[in-house]
């Protein structure tokens, strides 16, 4: 009976992390989408005198969509990893969220933050760095 419900559980959870990875997925083409179709194409065809002039906001903007659709392809791969091998993949659970700091810095206001939260930010980098050099300096852990 115990054996039965067990296996019933990690089939429910296989479907929940395949169903996280349709909607990751379905969410990355959306985004690759949007920021080509309005960030790009509506730049070009606008009836702004200068077309192809981004401003730096709009840059920012850029960036961190970009970015965005970059830690979502490596959450993906983690949940792959997940699902196929049985294993936590550490090390790329880390670069997602080294990516997703580095997200937050590249597009944090700095007139709008008060110092203790860059403190916060750099405690997390620095933590994020030290624990990705902890598991990669060991040779026993692949990913």
């Amino acid at each position: 009976m115990e054996k039965n419900f067990m296996h019933w559980l990690k089939k429910v959870a296989r479907f929940t992390i395949l169903s996280l990875s349709v909607v990751l997925v379905v969410s990355m083409v959306l985004g690759t989408a949007d920021l080509i179709l309005e960030d790009v194409i509506l730049k070009v065809i606008s009836k702004d005198p200068y077309p192809m002039l981004i401003k730096t906001e709009e840059l920012y903007s850029i960036f961190s969509m970009v970015l965005i659709i970059i830690v979502g392809y490596e959450l993906f791969k983690s949940l792959y990893i997940i699902m196929y091998s049985n294993q936590m993949p550490v090390k790329s659970i880390l670069k997602v969220a080294g990516m997703a700091m580095a997200n937050k810095m590249i597009t944090l206001n700095l007139k709008e933050v008060a110092p203790i939260e860059l403190f916060g930010i750099a405690a997390l980098i620095i933590g994020i760095g030290i624990a990705y050099y902890l598991f990669h300096k060991d040779p026993e852990i692949k990913e």
